[in-house]
């Protein structure tokens, strides 16, 4: 297959955005400033940090196996310790997302002809759209084509035995995007959603059309990114500030060998995080800070809700990605990686839990949802075993110091937990 990386501008356009002018310019669309309104008024926007060389010229730090020496679905695997024999097999993972111009079946099967999985055909119905649009015309400035493919192409990568259920919102509104989550919830067997995208905070996201919304789905993992432009102290993002949604927070690997050391995964400047401007502090996290005694960064928090939960590779110039959209390679990063890449990650946690004799939602409801497990889990183990912790690195876009900006030992509005040590997380239940 002969390829170059970003041949198409337009595929581009609205992750190179992302990065640079998200705040300023609302991003894909979006409103242009940031919203302190009692109602939700931004657009939400795509968390895909994509850039575009060449090829011939590309050549990314921390080189992988996969194409044009990017991170592949091998190289993650095995750096974050997931075991192959689970592939999501029985379960599946409903990815929410905007309208894009690409044909994301085609470019899944051509991603996936590339890393040898599975195809999606008629004899194995691994991936279905939902095109709540009905083929409406897509604006070149929310072309989500990039978004699309970087969530089907690395969720499949991750969870190849799953079943793929892509729902295309009727626009890039909120409320549409939320309808679409509504509807995702209501698919067969589905245990994880994918949501790589994110509004500035807006008070009534505590109300039960948003947080009330969740709420109610303690047995469904919500997963979103902690977003994509470090944290200036006010441009914390929902849903991922959402109490029951799983937030994911952005790291950059520098080197493939293990085991994962603070030179080795540090924190990505650019990833999102820090205290939830209207969300107070879940249990689950205080009980946490308490019982670990990060009474700093409890109180640091305001009794907040610290943001993100987790962490995952994110560095688009570092340890990119490449993703397939009609034929071409790109290469992409964003907190938005780590989103659908959880999702596999759950669905091959939920098959685990099966051969266990136990199901997912039996295992996450009591605890309120997936972030309660997750935060109990690493305080059940004195050394963290289930988690790689990310102790270095900043995230700091703002003007002044911020102490809550720096990854730490622990718990950190950084990257979270830290970055997934999956053979050990599984093995914990």
């Amino acid at each position: 297959m002969k390829s170059t990386f970003g041949a198409a501008s337009q595929y581009t356009a609205i992750s190179l955005l992302i990065c640079s002018i998200v705040w300023s310019c609302g991003g894909s669309g979006g409103s242009g400033t940031a919203n302190t309104d009692s109602t939700q008024t931004s657009e939400p926007i795509a968390f895909s940090a994509s850039y575009s060389k060449p090829v011939t010229t590309y050549s990314p730090p921390t080189r992988g196996s996969g194409y044009g020496s990017t991170l592949s679905p091998g190289d993650l695997k095995v750096h974050y310790n997931m075991p192959t024999q689970f592939t999501g097999a029985g379960q599946a993972i409903a990815i929410v997302v905007a309208p894009g111009t690409s044909n994301p079946a085609n470019d899944l099967n051509a991603f996936s002809r590339y890393y040898n999985l599975p195809q999606c055909t008629a004899n194995n119905p691994c991936f279905t759209l939902i095109d709540l649009s009905n083929g409406a015309k897509v604006s070149p400035s929310n072309d989500w084509a990039v978004e699309i493919a970087l969530d089907t192409q690395w969720a499949h990568a991750i969870a190849p035995g799953a079943q793929i259920i892509l729902i295309q919102s009727k626009s890039t509104s909120m409320s549409d995007l939320m309808a679409a989550v509504r509807l995702a919830v209501t698919q067969k067997n589905v245990v994880a959603v994918s949501m790589s995208w994110g509004a500035t905070e807006f008070s009534n996201e505590t109300s039960t059309a948003y947080d009330g919304f969740f709420a109610q789905y303690p047995n469904i993992a919500f997963i979103a990114p902690a977003g994509d432009n470090g944290n200036n102290g006010h441009n914390q993002i929902y849903p991922a500030a959402s109490p029951y949604v799983t937030a994911v927070g952005g790291t950059s690997i520098h080197s493939l060998n293990l085991p994962i050391t603070s030179t080795t995964e540090t924190a990505w400047s650019l990833g999102g995080g820090g205290p939830s401007i209207y969300e107070t502090m879940p249990a689950y996290q205080s009980n946490y800070l308490i019982a670990s005694k990060d009474l700093a960064v409890l109180g640091a928090n305001g009794h907040r809700r610290g943001i993100p939960d987790v962490a995952y590779n994110a560095d688009p110039n570092m340890s990119p990605l490449a993703v397939n959209i009609k034929g071409l390679w790109y290469g992409v990063g964003g907190t938005s990686e780590g989103v659908p890449q959880w999702a596999g990650i759950i669905a091959n946690f939920a098959q685990y839990l099966q051969t266990k004799g136990t199901t997912l939602a039996k295992t996450i409801t009591p605890f309120h949802g997936l972030n309660g497990v997750l935060y109990q889990t690493k305080l059940d183990q004195a050394n963290s075993l289930s988690f790689f912790d990310v102790t270095s690195g900043s995230d700091n876009t703002g003007t002044g110091a911020c102490i809550l900006c720096s990854a730490s030992t622990g718990y950190d509005d950084v990257s979270g937990l830290g970055v997934p040590n999956v053979g050990i997380l599984f093995g914990h239940f």
